[in-house]
């Protein structure tokens, strides 16, 4: 739609998507729910450059024999990020974190890069910290389930509340054993010591074995009365065995969290055949804060490979008799393959953090995928000098029926079934 704007208005792509792009104090739904942070403009034209948009723009119609050179961007948008759930860290007496999380794993490992808020405000060695999951036996907390580009926001904030519980219980156990009173002490090392004299101090592991001394709140016989039920269970399971860090994400929280993101692509298509290579792809995500740079750039890559299947290669197909799915195994419906992508494909983020996290942290999972499917849509559509086909896969039939100007094979209706 912005491309077909674009052409009617002579724009380039990139301008129009500039000018329409959502500002931090733009507005959202039909609540007209606020922003925490919005930087979209920025993924746009940090992509621009990095990707080199101006020249392979001019490349936009380049023929070499059948085969035309076609470009294209996209951005999506997903909701990134929840509050309200709790946070639990457990030091044992001999001096490891424990970090109770209940994210699984989506191959994304995003249970350890959200637990490295807890020892980073704890100050730990990454080392002598184990991320406790997967189990409900391992005592969790209440968290967020793993979806909707939600974890990053959302657990992030659990494990900072937690682990500045967990502190202000060390310094309070410092302040017990020493006298004076809590902000007399400051953390390093993996101790606590006192601000005026450094020599006086207590290691974690002896201040979790005094923790289990104190008992109550200090080792988890007590628990805050605002946590989930589950948190409070897990806090009973693990009473006694070191010092509990334990709180609900009361953060501040006001509107939306947007995780956006722009795809950059080059195509060469076939008009004879209607198949078309991936030359170029460039993924830039605006998520906050970046938590583990290999990670997101491993999910950027491998969620444009879903959007390039879901723009031209995946149809879903129903047999129109009793509704069961006819495309059930990948044999019926072809996903993409490294031979059918780009090597290397490029990434890029924005790094500006959200002032609504601890860390700056937005999630990103959905819109890395949608952002390269509608970049290579618009690609396609470019190729063909402007046509669009108005639904998803867009295949080589389809294609060859646009170039040749006959009628499409099926109805938009027909497409998805046998």
């Amino acid at each position: 739609m912005l491309d077909k704007a674009a052409r009617e208005l002579q724009l380039d792509p990139l301008t129009i998507r500039k000018i329409n792009a959502p500002s931090a104090d733009a507005t959202y739904g039909p609540n007209s729910s606020s922003l925490t942070s919005s930087h979209l403009s920025d993924a746009l034209e940090k992509g621009a450059r990095q990707f080199d948009w101006d020249s392979k723009r001019k490349q936009s119609g380049k023929r070499n024999g059948s085969k035309v050179i076609g470009v294209g961007m996209g951005q999506a948008y997903h909701s990134a990020g929840s509050n309200g759930f709790d946070g639990l860290v457990r030091i044992t007496p001999d001096g490891i974190l424990h970090i109770h999380t209940g994210i699984g794993n989506l191959g994304t490992y995003s249970h350890s890069a959200t637990s490295r808020v807890a020892a980073e405000i704890l100050k730990y060695n990454w080392d002598n910290c184990v991320v406790e999951r997967g189990d409900s036996r391992r005592h969790l907390p209440w968290n967020l389930g793993q979806f909707g580009s939600n974890t990053s926001f959302t657990m992030t904030r659990t494990n900072f509340v937690a682990a500045q519980d967990a502190l202000q219980k060390l310094l309070e156990i410092a302040a017990i054993k020493f006298g004076g009173s809590p902000s007399d002490f400051e953390i390093a090392d993996e101790r606590i010591f006192l601000k005026s004299d450094p020599s006086i101090s207590l290691s974690y592991a002896a201040a979790a074995t005094t923790a289990i001394e104190l008992g109550g709140k200090f080792s988890g016989q007590i628990a805050p009365e605002d946590i989930n039920d589950m948190t409070r269970r897990s806090v009973a399971g693990l009473a006694g065995t070191g010092l509990i860090g334990v709180a609900k994400d009361n953060l501040e929280k006001n509107g939306t969290v947007p995780a956006l993101s722009a795809g950059f692509i080059q195509i060469e298509l076939d008009l004879e055949t209607g198949k078309f290579e991936i030359l170029n792809y460039l993924g830039v995500a605006d998520c906050g804060t970046v938590l583990h740079p290999r990670g997101l750039e491993i999910q950027v890559k491998s969620a444009a490979v879903m959007g390039f299947g879901m723009a031209g290669f995946e149809r879903h197909v129903y047999d129109p008799q009793n509704g069961l799915p006819a495309s059930t195994g990948i044999h019926n419906s072809k996903l993409p393959t490294y031979l059918d992508v780009p090597t290397p494909m490029d990434w890029a983020a924005t790094n500006i953090a959200d002032p609504q996290n601890p860390v700056g942290v937005k999630g990103v999972g959905e819109p890395i995928q949608g952002c390269a499917s509608a970049a290579l849509l618009c690609a396609i559509s470019d190729a063909l000098d402007g046509h669009t086909f108005n639904r998803v896969p867009v295949t080589a039939d389809m294609i060859v029926n646009a170039v040749t100007g006959r009628e499409e094979s099926q109805s938009p209706l027909s497409t998805n079934t046998t």
